[in-house]
């Protein structure tokens, strides 16, 4: 991306952000709003981060963003000068809303919460029943305990992704009531509702509703946690955003946050597309991986939910012809990008334009708005890693190449962190807790070199690993590292072994 920022524009975008009677009386020009938007990959996200704090949320808001930009980039003299002077410099004071909320309530007091105080302008400042804490901790604590609450799996909002037996064990010694949560390690993306609840009485039509109001929630949250300048917890799939901004999505879509089926996906498509080409029912039965279409018995049933039949009577229907094999597969990316999941965007984008237009995270690409959301990873630090990694089988925490490893760790940038766990534990995210929560717990051993040179010792082991790679079991999050002679060294082999090694798992 960086190839396509322009300097230049980049730079009168930013010097035009700091004219603040421009912004004040609404008299930016018209080539800012005419190429951030549809042109957004000429400026860096900082300069679009901060056109859009200053024209988003009003006035009041974008004058306070500028006050906190322009006291950052002092350095703390207007600070100072202000205490000189005996009084404060401040532009103008966002008016605070105030709101008691019960801990042990907190989905039911959210819900009545943003119902309420959504569309106001104010700050929205949170403290809880019987409790004394007020201001920006208990605020920051509400939003998270909101984005673990809206993970819940009785809750009917998301896809799910089962794990085995040793699994749940170990996540549920780690965690007490963990496998209450969705398991989504590629994203939350929603559950398609079938078409009849949603517009259906009863039970199915009344656990529909609460989906959808569910998601008008979430969609008041977002924004508000934009407008107040929060952060959640909440891992969306990248998919969730474009889909919530309108961009249009394919099956292709699917295996960025559903692996599995789209992958599937894909090889029914690749057998499709072979038989076509081989002259279509005269060259023989459609096959499959080598096995017949009609032999793998698949209905016309979304995968995953056996209560959404993709046509009437579907559940009884084997696809075995190419004509319904290609409507079988249109009708899932249907269910599971469109009509499934219709009414919880509808609901979302309500809920979110309540508070402000949802149109405008449109300058932004789809891992951008995490970083608005979520933030942007925790920070690695020396003494966290060696508290929340195992050394075990020839490595202790003395070692000397435990201690380049731990040096190169807490180097790395967001986007190098992101890539090292995708690399170690296959998904690029931790849960809920951070690198001490991850389980299995991370472990490091000495990985001994495939060749050692006969009678230099241990300098020639040193010698023998500087050329090899380190490798990993991702189902144990286990790491085996050579004993490299440098840092150095061992930097360049750990990221050229990220970066060769993401799509593929091989035998080490």
């Amino acid at each position: 991306r960086d190839e396509f920022v322009s300097a230049k524009l980049s730079s009168k975008l930013g010097q035009q952000l700091k004219d603040v009677l421009a912004i004040c009386g609404g008299g930016m020009p018209a080539w800012c709003n005419s190429l951030v938007g549809p042109c957004r990959f000429l400026f860096p996200f900082e300069i679009r981060k901060r056109y859009f704090y200053c024209t988003a949320f009003g006035l009041g808001r974008a004058l306070q963003h500028m006050q906190q930009l322009h006291t950052a980039e002092a350095g703390g003299a207007l600070a100072a000068a202000a205490d000189r002077d005996g009084r404060e410099l401040r532009v103008g004071r966002l008016q605070r809303q105030k709101v008691r909320v019960s801990r042990k309530r907190i989905l039911e007091s959210a819900a009545k919460v943003m119902e309420l105080y959504a569309r106001s302008r104010a700050v929205l400042e949170l403290e809880y029943f019987n409790e004394v804490g007020t201001g920006l901790g208990p605020t920051l604590e509400f939003y998270t305990l909101l984005s673990h609450e809206l993970q819940r799996k009785d809750l009917g909002m998301w896809r799910h992704e089962e794990q085995d037996d040793t699994q749940k064990q170990k996540q549920d010694k780690q965690r007490a009531g963990s496998g209450a949560y969705v398991n989504a390690p590629w994203g939350l993306f929603p559950r398609p509702l079938p078409p009849a609840s949603v517009s259906g009485s009863g039970g199915a039509g009344a656990a529909a509703a609460k989906v959808v109001e569910h998601f008008r929630l979430l969609g008041r949250t977002l924004a508000k946690a934009l407008q107040d300048n929060r952060l959640l917890d909440l891992p969306l799939s990248h998919v969730f955003f474009a889909a919530a901004l309108g961009s249009p999505l394919d099956m292709w879509d699917i295996a960025r946050f559903d692996p599995g089926l789209g992958a599937t996906l894909a090889r029914l498509h690749a057998a499709l597309v072979a038989h076509r080409a081989a002259g279509g029912a005269v060259s023989g039965p459609l096959l499959v991986d080598g096995v017949p279409l009609e032999d793998l018995c698949i209905t016309f049933v979304l995968p995953g939910q056996p209560d959404y039949p993709l046509r009437p009577g579907g559940g009884d229907m084997v696809v075995s012809t190419a004509e319904q094999l290609a409507e079988y597969m249109a009708a899932v990316t249907d269910a599971t990008l469109g009509s499934g999941v219709a009414a919880q965007m509808g609901a979302f984008r309500e809920g979110f334009n309540e508070v402000f237009s949802l149109s405008t995270l449109s300058i932004f690409n789809e891992d951008e708005i995490e970083v608005l959301l979520c933030g942007s990873g925790e920070r690695w630090t020396l003494q966290a890693l060696s508290e929340a990694i195992k050394f075990d089988h020839g490595y202790t925490a003395n070692s000397q190449p435990v201690k380049y490893l731990l040096e190169i760790m807490s180097e790395l940038d967001a986007a190098d962190q992101r890539a090292f766990l995708r690399f170690v534990t296959g998904c690029p995210r931790l849960p809920p807790g951070g690198l001490t929560a991850l389980q299995p717990r991370l472990t490091v051993v000495r990985k001994h070199p495939r060749w050692v040179a006969a009678g230099l010792g241990g300098a020639g082991t040193m010698c023998a690993a500087d050329a090899d790679l380190p490798s990993v079991m991702t189902c144990a999050n286990y790491i085996k590292l050579p004993p490299y002679s440098s840092k150095a060294v061992m930097a360049a082999r750990l990221m050229y072994a990220i970066r060769e090694g993401q799509g593929s798992f091989d035998l080490s």
